[in-house]
């Protein structure tokens, strides 16, 4: 028979492991991002990409 303890151990290991896959996938994303908008910055020969994507960001906040 399966203990209490048991299930409480296997649900936090699992609330773990779930935390970390969320923590991989989210900065997958944004280093995808980065690396978007830095061939962007390379391809066009300036910052403007960079300094669009941070006015964005800036806007975004003042939204929140």
């Amino acid at each position: 028979m399966v203990d209490v303890a048991y299930y409480a151990m296997i649900s936090i290991v699992t609330f773990c492991f779930g935390l970390l896959v969320s923590f991989q996938l989210t900065h997958i994303h944004y280093v995808r991002r980065l690396t978007r908008i830095a061939k962007r910055s390379v391809d066009t020969g300036t910052i403007a990409p960079i300094l669009v994507e941070l006015e964005a960001a800036q806007k975004k906040e003042k939204i929140t």
